[in-house]
């Protein structure tokens, strides 16, 4: 867990850089979803990588258990996502809310990291 919170603070550190997303809340709001787009997008090319069998087959199970299990925490963490966009953008989101956004973007920088480690396995 303690390598989830460098990895999520530097993907949000680099977000930082850019203007707010329109439509956006706030900078929490926006940050929020570009960790969330960048996670589907990882999901979507590595889906293609495992059709194409892009991996040795000696990874390639690791390789879709580490996947499936960022699709389960992305999926929580999108929903989270979309709760805590809607009530924030109607300006009444919650600390709970946001702390229920927040350990669910750790979770995905967690199962983010598993997979990078599963594809980078030999």
């Amino acid at each position: 867990m303690k390598r989830a919170i460098p990895i999520l603070a530097l993907l949000l550190a680099g977000c930082a850089a850019h203007q707010i997303h329109p439509g956006a809340a706030n900078t929490f709001d926006s940050n929020s979803y570009d960790a969330v787009l960048v996670t589907h997008n990882l999901i979507e090319t590595t889906k293609t990588d495992l059709a194409n069998n892009a991996f040795p087959a000696s990874i390639a199970g690791n390789v879709k258990t580490a996947l499936n299990d960022l699709i389960k925490a992305y999926d929580i963490a999108d929903t989270s996502y979309v709760t805590y966009h809607q009530a924030a953008l109607a300006g009444n989101a919650t600390a709970a809310q946001q702390t229920t956004l927040t350990n669910a973007l750790s979770a995905l920088s967690t199962q983010t990291a598993a997979l990078t480690a599963a594809k980078a396995a030999k």
